[in-house]
């Protein structure tokens, strides 16, 4: 047989190789043999035996291309899942970094962890707008982790004798200042001296991280 591998397409060269290795094996004693065992049997032996030669011909590249396809759904299925892994990862990282980035528009990086901190954080707060740290006090106060790296501190207070410009601006320097939340405020106003008097609950959220830094 002439040799055309070098002329033919990638398929045809498969076809060639096995051809020319059957040509050879017919040159061996062992095909003789065979040919031989062929010959012997009867007529339908060798119909079952060509029909299963077939067969076989046929089902063994679709065993490999199942094979093969079977291996690349899991291939594919796990590349899917490592590229979700790492886009969610990706994900995570980005809000962590935002999230360090705005922190502390929203809490305050000075915890508060006891009621006299929390007397002074006040007194320094009513210092700085000039108003008498005598007029409010500290009620009530508590503090717990509300997460591993945030702490929650409130306290109920109470003021008197205020007038109304010194009780909002001290709720704004709370706010503002110091990051705190005000609900459940009641104001009463004394008749005789225009002066108001109440109560309010403050929650006051810090970065603990932020305290293991300073000190």
């Amino acid at each position: 047989m002439e040799d055309l591998s070098g002329k033919l397409p990638a398929f045809k060269k498969i076809d060639y190789a096995i051809f020319d290795r059957l040509d050879k094996y017919k040159q061996t004693p062992n095909y003789v043999n065979l040919q031989d065992f062929y010959n012997g049997l009867e007529e339908d032996q060798q119909k079952a035996l060509k029909g299963g030669l077939i067969l076989s011909l046929f089902l063994l590249p679709l065993l490999l291309l199942s094979f093969l396809w079977w291996k690349n759904s899991n291939l594919k299925e796990e590349l899917e899942m490592r590229t979700q892994i790492v886009n969610r990862a990706n994900e995570i990282i980005g809000q962590r970094q935002s999230l360090q980035a705005v922190k502390f528009n929203v809490i305050s990086g000075s915890p508060i962890d006891s009621d006299s901190m929390m007397t002074s954080r006040l007194s320094g707060l009513l210092s700085g707008i000039g108003v008498d740290l005598g007029k409010i006090q500290v009620k009530e106060f508590n503090t717990n982790p509300a997460s591993t790296e945030i702490l929650k501190s409130e306290a109920d207070f109470t003021f008197v004798n205020m007038s109304t410009d010194e009780l909002m601006n001290t709720l704004t320097a709370m706010i503002q200042r110091e990051k705190f939340r005000i609900s459940d405020i009641t104001i009463t106003r004394n008749p005789q001296s225009n002066f108001l008097q109440g109560k309010f609950h403050a929650i006051h959220f810090s970065a603990i991280s932020a305290a293991g830094e300073e000190e």
